[in-house]
C-alpha cells in the first residue's frame, strides 16, 4: 500500500474523524472518548509512518511527488498532536505551568489556531492529490512524470485555497480584536424641509444662528450649507460663525463649552443644537439634521403644550405611560402607541392621561391643547360623553381613531360632529399589503387619495403613489348638516374597496359593491371665524397609528403629524421634513426565506456553474488546438 493509494488517505481521514468524535461529540463519556481518541491517533500516526517509509522506496521521477505527499501526512499528524495538547485535560496531564488562567487560555487558543491552520494546509492538498490520482484512472507510478506533475499541481492548488482560508480566519480574528468601525454607507446632510421653512418664514423677527466651530472644520461646513439653504428659502435668517476660543465672551454668554454647538436665537429666547466635532461621529445626526432643527425651533417658538390621551376603555395606549400619569389599563392593552407619543413629543407636546378620575368624569383640563381617543373598545359613560361635548363647545380639539371591532360609537356627539361610523370591515382584493399570504391580508388596504385640506397637507402634495396603510378599517358617513360646523372628508379609499358584509374577505357581486369610501373627516366650527372654534379629526382605523406602522411607513407619520398640527392650530407649520437616513428594507417571512436560500444555495450554485462552464470552454479550446 503506497502513498498514492486511496486506502492510506482513507485511514488517515478515519483517524481524524475518530479523534473529532471523541473530543467533541463524546467528550463527557470517558469510556467512549478515550478509545476513540487512541484509535484515531494510532491510525494517523500509523499512516504517517507508513507513507514516510513508502516514499523512500520509489524511484525517479515519482520520488518528489511521493515525498511531497508523505510530508502532508506528517503535517496532519503534527497538527493532530497540537490539537490534543491544546485540550484542557492534556494541559493538566502534562503539568504545564502558567502564571494565571489568562495565560493558559492564550496558550490553548494559540495552539488550537496554529494546529487548525496546519491541518487545513495539509489535509486539503492531500485529498485533492488523491482526487487527481483517482480521476486519472492509473497509479502515479504508471502515469509517469506527467501524472506526477498533475498530482503536484492539483495539491498545490488546494494548498492555495487552504492558505487563503487561513488568511481569512486570521483577518477575521484581527478585525474582531481591533475594534474599529468604518462607515462606508451613503452620507448626505439633509436639506431644509418645508416644515422648517414655514416655521422660520412665519417668525416675526429674523432667526439668528450662531455656529460655534473652529475656523476650519468639515462639520461646520455641512451645518453652514444647511442654514444657508434655509436662509435663501425664507429670507428671514442671520448666520454668524464664531470661534469660542477667539471670542470667549460670546461663548460665555450662551454657556457654550464645546465646539459643535449651534445656538438658535428668536427674540429674547434661544435654543441649542449639538454636533460632534468629528465628522465621522456627526454623520448620523447630519443625516436627520432637518428633524433636529425642526424640534429645536418648535421649542423656541412656543412653550410645550399638553395633549391628553383617554384611557380606561381599552384604548391602544401603552400601559407604562398611563401608569406614570395616573391611568389604569392593565391587560386591556392591544398594541403600543410609543411611536405616536414620541411624535407628539417631537412636535413639542406633553402627553398626559385623561381618565374618569382625572378630568374625563367632570371637565377636560383647561390646559388641554387636544384630546386623543385612539382605539377604544368599550363605549364611554354618558358623563364622559357630556364632558367631551362640553370641551368641544369650548372650542377644544379632539382626535378620534376608531376600530371596526369596537363597541364605541359617536352617537352621543352627533349634534357636534354629524358623523356616523360604519363598523363593517373594508376589504380590497386588488390593492392591499401582502403580509401572511392569506385572504385576511385583504383588510390591509392602502390609499393615496387625499383632499387638499390642511390636516393632510403633506400627503396631498405628495400625490399618487405615496399612499398610507390601514390595518383593518371601517368607513364614515355623513348624517346631517349642522349649522356653524364644516365637515371635509380628507381621506378616501381606492375604488376597488368594498364593505365585506359576510366577513369572508371575498367580493360577492350580489350583495357587495366596489366604490370609494370615506376614511377620515376634518370637522371645524366656523362661527365668526374665531380661533377657539372646535376642531375634530375622525379616522376610521386606529391601528394605522401603532408602532408597527409608524415605524415603517413615513407616509403614515406625515398624516399623523399634519393632523396633530391642524388640531393644535399650527397648520401653518405643516410640511415635510427631509431625512437622508437609510430606510430599513422590510420583507415578509416568505421573502426572508427566499433570500436565505438564494444566498446559501443559489449564489454558490451559480459560482459553481460559472466555473464548470469556464472549465469546459477551456477544455474544448485545448482539444481544438491539439486537433489543428
Amino acid at each position: 500500500m503506497g502513498v498514492t493509494t486511496p486506502k492510506l488517505t482513507g485511514l488517515l481521514v478515519t483517524g481524524l474523524c475518530s479523534v473529532f468524535l471523541g473530543e467533541r461529540v463524546f467528550h463527557d463519556l470517558f469510556l467512549v472518548r478515550v478509545p476513540l481518541v487512541l484509535i484515531g491517533l494510532g491510525l494517523v500516526v500509523g499512516t504517517t509512518i507508513w507513507s514516510t517509509a513508502a516514499s523512500s522506496r520509489v524511484g525517479e521521477p515519482e520520488r518528489d511527488t511521493h515525498r511531497f505527499l508523505a510530508l502532508l501526512h506528517v503535517l496532519c499528524a503534527l497538527s493532530l498532536v497540537g490539537l490534543l495538547i491544546g485540550t484542557e485535560d492534556a494541559v493538566r496531564w502534562l503539568n504545564l505551568d502558567f502564571q494565571d488562567g489568562r495565560s493558559e487560555l492564550r496558550f490553548r487558543r494559540g495552539l488550537l489556531s496554529v494546529s487548525s491552520i496546519v491541518l487545513a494546509v495539509s489535509l486539503l492538498p492531500l485529498l485533492a492529490a488523491q482526487w487527481a490520482i483517482r480521476s486519472s484512472g492509473r497509479k502515479a507510478t504508471e502515469a509517469g512524470y506527467a501524472g506526477s506533475l498533475r498530482i503536484t499541481e492539483t495539491a498545490i492548488s488546494a494548498l492555495s485555497v487552504a492558505l487563503a482560508g487561513a488568511m481569512l480566519m486570521l483577518l477575521g480574528y484581527v478585525t474582531a480584536i481591533q475594534d474599529h468601525v468604518l462607515d462606508a454607507s451613503y452620507f448626505k446632510t439633509s436639506t431644509p424641509g418645508t416644515a422648517v421653512e414655514e416655521i422660520v418664514r412665519n417668525m416675526e423677527e429674523p432667526l439668528r444662528v450662531l455656529l460655534f466651530f473652529p475656523t476650519v472644520d468639515p462639520v461646520k461646513d455641512e451645518a453652514l450649507s444647511y442654514f444657508q439653504a434655509l436662509g435663501n428659502a425664507t429670507d428671514n435668517l442671520e448666520i454668524a460663525e464664531i470661534d469660542r476660543l477667539a471670542e470667549p465672551q460670546v461663548a460665555e454668554e450662551y454657556n457654550v463649552q464645546t465646539d459643535g454647538t449651534i445656538i438658535l436665537i428668536q427674540g429674547d429666547r434661544f435654543g441649542r443644537l449639538g454636533l460632534s466635532s468629528e465628522l465621522t461621529r456627526a454623520r448620523s445626526t447630519l443625516r436627520v439634521f432637518d428633524s433636529e432643527t425642526h424640534a429645536a425651533l418648535l421649542q423656541l417658538t412656543r412653550p410645550k403644550m399638553a395633549a391628553y390621551m383617554t384611557a380606561g376603555h381599552g384604548e391602544l395606549n401603552n400601559p407604562d405611560v398611563d401608569d406614570v400619569l395616573g391611568g389604569a389599563l392593565g391587560s386591556e392593552v392591544q398594541d403600543s402607541l410609543t411611536a405616536f407619543r414620541d411624535l407628539l413629543g417631537f412636535l413639542n407636546y406633553e402627553v398626559r392621561a385623561l381618565t374618569l378620575q382625572r378630568g374625563l368624569g367632570n371637565r377636560v383640563p383647561d390646559d388641554a391643547a387636544m384630546v386623543l381617543v385612539i382605539g377604544p373598545q368599550r363605549p364611554f359613560l354618558d358623563e364622559e360623553v357630556l364632558v367631551l361635548a362640553e370641551y368641544l363647545e369650548r372650542g377644544g380639539s379632539v382626535l378620534f381613531a376608531l376600530e371596526p371591532s369596537s363597541d364605541f360609537t359617536l352617537a352621543g356627539l352627533r349634534d357636534q360632529l354629524g358623523i356616523e361610523y360604519q363598523s363593517t370591515m373594508l376589504v380590497d382584493d386588488q390593492n392591499h399589503l401582502r403580509q401572511r399570504g392569506g385572504l385576511s391580508d385583504r383588510q390591509l388596504i392602502v390609499t393615496d387619495r387625499f383632499s387638499s385640506h390642511a390636516a393632510v397637507t403633506t400627503a396631498s402634495r405628495a400625490g399618487a403613489g405615496s399612499g398610507i396603510l390601514l390595518m383593518g378599517s371601517g368607513h364614515l358617513t355623513s348624517i346631517e348638516e349642522i349649522e356653524g360646523v364644516r365637515r371635509s372628508f380628507i381621506m378616501h379609499s381606492l375604488p376597488s374597496t368594498f364593505a365585506d358584509l359576510n366577513g369572508d374577505f371575498q367580493f360577492d357581486e350580489t350583495t357587495e359593491s366596489r366604490r370609494s369610501h370615506e376614511l377620515a373627516v376634518a370637522i371645524e366650527g366656523v362661527a365668526g371665524g374665531e380661533r377657539n372654534n372646535l376642531r375634530a379629526l375622525v379616522f376610521s382605523d386606529a391601528e394605522m397609528f401603532t408602532d408597527g406602522v409608524l415605524g415603517s411607513l413615513v407616509s403614515n407619520v406625515t398624516v399623523a403629524a399634519d393632523g396633530i398640527r391642524w388640531l393644535g392650530h399650527e397648520e401653518a407649520f405643516s410640511g415635510e421634513m427631509v431625512s437622508e437616513e437609510d430606510v430599513p428594507i422590510i420583507h415578509t417571512r416568505s421573502q426572508d426565506v427566499a433570500w436565505f436560500y438564494a444566498l446559501i444555495i443559489g449564489i454558490p450554485t451559480l459560482v459553481l456553474l460559472v466555473g464548470l462552464v469556464t472549465l469546459g470552454s477551456r477544455r474544448r479550446h485545448r482539444i481544438r488546438s491539439l486537433a489543428t
